[in-house]
């Protein structure tokens, strides 16, 4: 699957978009993942920015560069906001966490393999070759 093929898939799907990232918001970004020694943002994450930054289906979230203010509800943390939260997990330890939805979260390592990992153990349950075969599961769960 190709960027341009995950965004149509879920633009089918009636999926919410932010606005593209900035390449400054970007880089901003990629540091504070950096800075806390988490994996910095893969191709597919930086191709996806630069189209859209977080995206919404249901109970699915994928977590974009900034915060998104959603008026009476709880804000969307961006992924470095949620990655700081997370950094004395052990289990996540050289990790990014990208998304989440009431089941699982979807993270990605240094090489930028994405995993799915159980809410509550965080073991990880699936290993995926497509990273946007992940972005997909992580969103489409999450509307179901």
């Amino acid at each position: 699957m190709t960027c341009s093929e995950f965004i149509s898939l879920m633009e089918t799907k009636n999926a919410l978009f932010t606005a593209a990232a900035s390449t400054r918001s970007i880089m901003l970004t990629n540091s504070a993942l950096q800075n806390i020694r988490a994996a910095i943002l893969p191709q597919f994450m930086i191709e996806l920015y630069q189209r859209h930054g977080a995206i919404n289906l249901g109970n699915g979230y994928i977590f974009g560069p900034t915060e998104v203010k959603r008026g009476n509800k709880y804000p969307i943390p961006s992924i470095s906001q949620l990655n700081n939260d997370l950094i004395n997990i052990s289990k996540l330890r050289g990790k990014t966490v990208f998304g989440r939805n009431d089941l699982f979260w979807f993270a990605f390592d240094s090489f930028g393999t994405c995993y799915m990992l159980d809410n509550v153990t965080l073991k990880e349950l699936r290993k995926y070759s497509d990273p946007y075969q992940s972005l997909s599961d992580c969103l489409i769960i999450g509307a179901l």
